[in-house]
């Protein structure tokens, strides 16, 4: 198993949220809560997946719900991919369709 991170860095009005490791319902509380504050102080998010080797549905639950928020508070919500993103992140993106659905960069 990898070791898990979850990192926030806040510059003006936008913030990333970076996942590194495995990610599952272990941490996707904590993701919902950095998440849902973050909407709620006005806050644009992008949350980095570029280092994540694994998530599971409980965590992509906890990405749709944030992009819903952050959607009906006008604010932007994105995810970045880059090549070093596990293979099951990927593959859960394109299977549930958050690909199309989310605002994906990578």
């Amino acid at each position: 198993m990898h070791p898990q991170a979850l990192s926030v860095n806040v510059e003006e009005d936008r913030a990333t949220v970076a996942l590194s490791g495995e990610h599952e319902a272990y941490t996707a509380d904590k993701l919902a809560h950095e998440l849902s504050a973050l909407i709620a102080e006005a806050v644009g998010v992008t949350v980095d997946l570029r280092r994540a080797t694994f998530i599971d549905s409980t965590v992509v639950g906890v990405l749709i719900a944030a992009d819903r928020r952050a959607s009906e508070a006008g604010l932007p919500f994105s995810l970045v991919v880059g090549d070093e993103t596990g293979w099951p992140v990927r593959r859960l993106l394109e299977v549930t369709g958050l690909g199309e659905r989310l605002d994906i960069h990578g």
